[in-house]
């Protein structure tokens, strides 16, 4: 069973965490997120503003299997301006198809083509990095199996037979689904006993919202429990982290980040991701944050991440 999150104040070192790391690699960063000035406005009237447009999936588009009120018909006006949309999501357990198949059944309007999940950037990265051609063990779902896990008959530690699991060199997280009280546990567990593994991690998130009204830990969180007990070192594909974006601006290679905009409903995650990159940032109250728009200010100042704009939602 996954751990309870009772106290929210458990995560702010976890948080901090992203921040710090991508502050000690831009020195300019942390002055820029606290210039954000949270100014309230329309969407629709910000979205005229810029030509390229993010959107993080989970709290702005839709919660739980309910899609946020409006957001399809905002969506369907960004493309009748023109504009250039890609979904950025820090998901990897499931395949694109099939995230693209929910979104169109809630009535959006995105291409497959123009959904970019955290998964996806394994191939993208693996292959400049350290760990090339290195045996690995996927921590995640049956989907993050066959979507993500790269040639994973000859390198995936989790098909060897037997105890081949053990010769993995590194480990790919992308869920936390399958992973609490199963296999996954033991096996990673011995591993990391062992030798602390680097952790390559698809999804940096640490919880998400439930429709419950509680908060799920997911991929994030449980890499963490790694870091602070077995000292792995590790490295984050998805927001707020390069490699993500970078699959971004190979799709536009003329993208100006001064034209570009950032909606999430996270601030760790798609403001903290956006703001690094040197996007404006906007950060929507229908997810995450909704818990915290009487004292956002104050949240804010907490996080050191002030984003530049506030939206009830979408269809505000």
């Amino acid at each position: 069973m996954k751990p309870v999150i009772d106290n929210l104040e458990v995560l702010t070192p976890l948080y901090a965490r992203y921040r710090s790391l991508l502050c000690a690699e831009d020195p300019a960063l942390a002055e820029r997120l606290l210039a954000g000035r949270l100014q309230p406005v329309s969407f629709q009237d910000l979205s005229l503003r810029f030509d390229y447009i993010l959107l993080d999936a989970f709290g702005v588009l839709y919660r739980g299997k309910q899609v946020i009120h409006g957001a399809p018909t905002a969506v369907h006006r960004l493309y009748q301006a023109g504009k250039s949309v890609r979904v950025v999501s820090n998901n990897a357990s499931q395949t694109p198809e099939r995230l693209t198949q929910q979104l169109q059944a809630m009535g959006f309007c995105f291409p497959q083509e123009h959904i970019v999940t955290s998964g996806m950037v394994i191939a993208d990265f693996l292959p400049h990095s350290p760990w090339h051609e290195q045996p690995y063990y996927l921590v995640g779902s049956e989907e993050s199996l066959q979507a993500y896990a790269p040639d994973r008959h000859r390198l995936c530690a989790n098909l060897f037979p037997g105890d081949g699991w053990q010769q993995a060199r590194y480990l790919l997280m992308c869920s936390n689904r399958d992973y609490y009280g199963q296999q996954q546990q033991h096996q990673v567990e011995t591993l990391l006993a062992r030798q602390p593994l680097p952790i390559l991690l698809a999804n940096p998130d640490l919880i998400t919202p439930e429709e419950s009204g509680g908060v799920a830990v997911v991929a994030g969180f449980t890499a963490a429990e790694w870091v602070d007990r077995f000292h792995s070192p590790w490295l984050g594909l998805g927001k707020p982290f390069a490699p993500v974006y970078q699959r971004i601006r190979q799709q536009f290679p003329d993208l100006d980040p001064e034209r570009c905009l950032m909606v999430g409903d996270t601030l760790d995650t798609d403001i903290l991701g956006g703001a690094a990159q040197g996007f404006a940032t906007c950060l929507t109250l229908s997810g995450a944050c909704a818990h915290a728009a009487d004292h956002l200010d104050a949240l804010c100042q907490q996080r050191g991440i002030r984003p530049d704009y506030v939206v009830q939602s979408l269809a505000d």
